[in-house]
Parts: structure tokens; C-alpha cells; sequence
């Protein structure tokens, strides 16, 4: 192992590289900085392709068997998205989860995202499925970008433990989850939608949430089995998109039992 002084070096400007979504793409990796971060991937299979270390931090326990690098504390700094880096970043290869990667039962539920543009908003509900035990999550094209450092940072764990799928339109999306018997539950504030805790969710069922700002397109509301809405105070505007989701997937969990 050696120590990285020099701006120069290939390995520091491919990772500065890394921080564009576009030269993700291309390379297939994403970054994940943080101790708690990297573990979490591990522990859930991923397997980074090297590690980077802050020149005198030690190799963490369960990583010492990884390719590892390390690099002087001024350009670590440089490498890390957070103000108070804890000295450790790994490379991990995407995942590329598909349809059949679902973990469908005869009650599942999954959570497709359309247009869901704040990586924060997309972290929490990612989370959330995986916390309550969805068989996946779908995000069509028009979504923020999965590995967005944001969006690794607060569900590295669970991007790595349920499926993720991306790259659809809503409408492809749709198709295949009928396909798989789901039943397609959009959220709507419309004329006609029918309360959550009052709907008919039982069997397989894939809630569509939308964009923070337009909610669901007019071509997904179209393509509904069923609209539904979370009562609200008269005088509110909207809730948060993570927040909607969380109370769709909880519901039906409760009445899953």
C-alpha cells in the first residue's frame, strides 16, 4: 500500500470524475463515504473495488482483505462530499436489478416513483420500503439520480438490500407490474379519488407517488386501477412525497397483518 500526494494521480481523478452522474453512468460505480456506509454495503453483498483510506487511518475490521488505497489527508478532503469526513470512501459497482428480482408474494406491495427529482425525498423512501418490507422499488427515468452521493449517504443499506429498478417510463413500469398481477394504486389529490383507509388493497399492490411539485402525470392517472388520496387538513397544500409514500406502504402492512 501506498499514499496518494499528488493531484495528478489517475485513481484521485477518477474519483473527482465520479462525482458526475454522467461519468457514473459510463463506469458503472458510485461512491460511498463514511465507515458506517461502506460496512452497511458489505454487510448487505456488495463488494467494493477498492477503498480509500485518509493518510494514518487504520484498514476498518472487515475491509482488510480489499484493495485499498490511501491518500493524504488535503486530498481525501477534496475526494469527500461532507464537511467532517471520517477518512474512508469505496468504489461499488451499480446494481442492475430487473422485474424478476421482485420479491412478489400474493400480499406484496412495491413502490414505483415518477419524476421524483430530491435525492433526499428518494433516500427516505427507498428506506422505507425496505423497512417495511416492500418487494421492491421502481423509479422511472424522468427520477433524480439513484446513486446521487445524497442519496447513497442516507440508504446505502437499502439500495444494496431490495431491488431498485430504474431505467422505465411509468407506463412500461405499469405494464409489467400487471403483468405480475399488481393492482396500481396512484396517489392523487383528484375529484374521485377514494381515501387510502378506505380502499380495497388487498393482494399485490404497486403505489405510484409523483413529483414534488406536479404530483403524477395525466398519462399515469390514466392508467390507474385505482386513485388514492391521504386525508389532509382543508387548509394544507401537500404533503412531502417520502412522507405519502411511507403512509401508503404502512397501510398496507397494516392490513397485510
Amino acid at each position: 500500500m501506498y499514499t496518494v500526494t499528488s493531484r495528478e494521480n489517475k485513481l484521485y481523478k477518477r474519483i473527482k470524475a465520479l462525482k458526475d452522474k454522467k461519468q457514473r453512468d459510463m463506469e458503472g460505480l458510485f461512491v460511498v463515504e463514511g465507515l458506517r456506509g461502506v460496512r452497511d454495503a458489505v454487510k448487505n453483498g456488495l463488494r467494493p473495488e477498492i477503498v480509500i483510506l485518509s493518510d494514518g487511518i487504520k484498514p476498518p475490521e472487515g475491509l482488510e482483505g480489499f484493495e485499498t488505497v490511501f491518500f493524504a489527508k488535503r486530498l481525501f478532503a477534496e475526494l469527500a462530499d461532507t464537511q467532517t469526513p471520517q477518512g474512508i470512501i469505496a468504489l461499488f459497482h451499480m446494481s442492475a436489478a430487473g422485474f424478476d428480482d421482485l420479491t412478489d408474494g400474493e400480499n406484496s406491495f412495491v413502490i414505483v416513483c415518477e419524476n421524483v427529482q430530491d435525492p433526499g425525498n428518494l433516500g427516505t423512501i427507498i428506506r422505507t420500503a425496505h423497512c417495511a418490507g416492500a418487494a421492491g422499488v421502481i423509479l422511472t427515468k424522468s427520477c433524480c439520480d439513484l446513486f446521487n452521493p445524497k442519496t447513497v449517504r442516507s440508504t446505502v443499506a437499502s439500495i444494496a438490500a431490495i431491488p431498485v429498478i430504474r431505467g422505465f417510463e411509468a407506463a412500461q413500469a405499469m405494464a409489467k407490474l400487471k403483468e405480475r398481477g399488481y393492482k396500481i394504486a396512484v396517489g392523487a389529490m383528484t375529484d374521485g379519488a377514494v381515501s387510502l383507509y378506505d380502499a380495497s388493497l388487498a393482494g399485490k399492490i404497486a403505489f405510484v407517488v409523483g413529483n414534488e411539485g406536479n404530483g403524477i402525470t395525466a398519462e399515469t392517472l390514466q392508467l390507474a386501477d385505482i386513485v388514492v388520496k391521504i386525508p389532509m387538513s382543508p387548509d394544507s397544500e401537500s404533503l412531502n412525497v417520502g412522507v405519502a409514500a411511507a403512509i401508503m406502504m404502512y397501510e398496507k402492512v397494516r392490513l397485510n397483518g
